[in-house]
């Protein structure tokens, strides 16, 4: 059973009303064990996507280490003068990815059922298992690394198709933004899963014949993640190509073409 650590900084929240305190800045609705969630800037891009596990009456949320310092700060920029605790636990637990088999530790991973599930734990454990790989050969976005902080819209890292967006819950920063693009409009761009037949990096352009039909976000051996224009490719009369190779675009993780 493959198991990997993932590199995530790690906060515990604690104190009276961190629930309601926090429900009011993120894109999901808490559940009782685990949810996944991000923090948006006004204007409705991702400071930071998420995992929030329950601990007791705390809550312990994990994020890519690359966004831990950005996070941080914005959550105690919203604390104020609220009674709550923001402690850095990176150093004492650690993430854990478990998929391909049977378990019961940790929680399923809310966004996928075929990721499998997540562990935090105070233990290192022995891990052998490639998660970046696993990801991609399910084209599944993974923030880590397919995206920075500020850049991206919640819908085109398919965030609410991944269960990551609750578009019914009560007012959080950026829901005007957010619920606008979906009422109003129809998704230009997603960030899609790639099969690739030959070489392909960051920034290599995803054609369809002589038009550029999106860009490489992220490439490992044959697999990778590209941003595509989804009308440029829905219209397109041939094959897509990455360096002149045949490329396959995978469907979204809800298995659409949207």
């Amino acid at each position: 059973m493959p198991i990997a650590r993932l590199t995530r900084s790690i906060f515990r929240l604690s104190g009276e009303g961190v629930d309601p305190w926090l429900s009011g800045l993120i894109t999901n609705t808490l559940s009782d064990d685990m949810s996944f969630a991000a923090l948006l800037t006004p204007q409705g891009k991702i400071i930071a996507d998420f995992f929030l596990t329950r601990a007791g009456q705390d809550l312990l949320i994990d994020t890519p280490e690359k966004f831990g310092a950005v996070l941080h700060k914005r959550l105690n920029l919203y604390k104020m003068r609220a009674p709550i605790e923001i402690t850095d636990i990176s150093d004492s637990h650690n993430v854990y990815a478990i998929w391909d088999g049977e378990g019961e530790e940790g929680y399923p991973d809310p966004r996928h059922a075929s990721l499998g599930r997540r562990l935090i734990s105070t233990d290192y454990m022995e891990t052998e298992g490639d998660y970046n790989a696993h990801r991609l050969s399910l084209g599944l976005v993974e923030s880590a690394y397919d995206f920075e902080t500020s850049t991206t819209f919640p819908a085109d890292a398919n965030m609410e198709l991944m269960n990551g967006v609750d578009f019914k819950k009560g007012c959080f920063i950026g829901q005007e933004v957010v619920s606008r693009m979906k009422r109003m409009t129809t998704v230009k761009k997603r960030l899609r899963g790639l099969v690739l037949e030959g070489p392909a990096q960051t920034g290599d352009k995803i054609m369809a014949g002589e038009r550029v039909i999106g860009e490489v976000y992220h490439a490992q051996d044959k697999y990778g993640i590209g941003l595509i224009r989804l009308d440029r490719f829905k219209a397109a009369e041939v094959e897509p190509t990455i360096n002149n190779v045949a490329a396959q675009i995978m469907n979204a993780p809800d298995g659409s073409d949207s």
